[in-house]
C-alpha cells in the first residue's frame, strides 16, 4: 500500500498566539483539509522548521515584528535564504511605505491582520493563488522578478491573470479560466502591461523567463 500522500503546508509566523490560531481557524473554514498549518512563533523557529521541511512549504504567512527580529529584516533574511518560497506579509503596521518596502523586498503580498473584509479577501486570494502556482512555479518567478520595482503592486487578481499569461493563455482562455467578463480582463491585462512597461505577451514573458 502507497504511503499517504503529505499535505502542502502553509506556515504561519507570528509571536502572538491569538493571531495564529485565528489564521489557522480561517484557514481551515475556507479550505477545509486541503492544507496543513504549521505555525512558528519567533524568525529562530522559522529557520529551524524550514531547515527540516522546507521542500513541503508552499506559503508563508510573516509577520514583521517578531520577538527575535523587527522591520524587513526577517523578510530580507528568508528572501536570502529561500527565494523560491513565496512570503505574505501579515502586519497590524497600516502604513503605506512599510507595505511598498515589503512588496520591494519581495513579498508576495502585504495585509492587515485587523480581519477587515478587504484584507482578509485578498489573503484568501493569494493563498489560493499560491497553491495553484506551487513552491517552484510562476508566483515564485514573480517574487523574484527584478522588474517588479517599487511602486508596483499586484492584487490577487492581478497575479493569477498574470500567472495565466505567462502559462501562453489568450484573452478569452483566461476569461474562460477565470470566470470574468472578457472585457474585465482585457482591462487586467492592459493594467499589467503598464505596471511592467510593456506592449506585448512576448516583452511581458522576457521578463520572467
Amino acid at each position: 500500500m502507497s504511503e499517504p500522500q503529505r499535505l502542502r503546508t502553509i506556515l504561519t509566523v507570528d509571536d502572538h498566539e491569538l493571531v495564529r490560531m485565528g489564521l489557522r481557524q480561517v484557514i481551515g473554514q475556507h479550505f477545509a483539509d486541503r492544507f496543513h498549518v504549521a505555525e512558528a512563533h519567533s524568525l529562530e523557529q522559522t529557520l529551524l522548521f524550514l531547515k527540516q521541511r522546507a521542500e513541503d512549504v508552499f506559503l508563508l504567512l510573516l509577520d514583521l515584528n517578531l520577538g527575535d527580529t523587527r522591520g524587513l529584516a526577517g523578510l530580507q533574511l528568508l528572501r536570502q535564504l529561500y527565494p523560491d518560497l513565496p512570503i505574505v506579509v501579515v502586519s497590524g503596521t497600516h502604513d503605506p511605505r512599510v507595505r511598498d518596502e515589503a512588496l520591494a523586498h519581495g513579498a508576495l503580498g502585504y495585509f492587515c491582520k485587523t480581519g477587515e473584509a478587504d484584507d482578509l479577501k485578498g489573503l484568501l486570494e493569494t493563498i489560493e493563488s499560491a497553491a495553484a502556482g506551487g513552491p517552484a512555479g510562476q508566483l515564485g518567478a514573480l517574487a523574484r522578478s527584478k522588474n517588479l520595482k517599487p511602486g508596483i503592486r499586484l492584487t490577487a487578481r492581478q497575479i493569477q491573470i498574470l500567472e495565466l499569461l505567462l502559462s501562453g493563455l489568450d484573452n478569452q482562455a483566461i476569461a474562460n479560466e477565470t470566470g470574468l467578463a472578457l472585457g474585465s480582463v482585457k482591462n487586467c491585462v492592459s493594467t499589467i502591461f503598464l505596471d511592467f512597461n510593456v506592449r506585448s505577451r512576448a516583452e511581458l514573458i522576457r521578463l520572467f523567463f
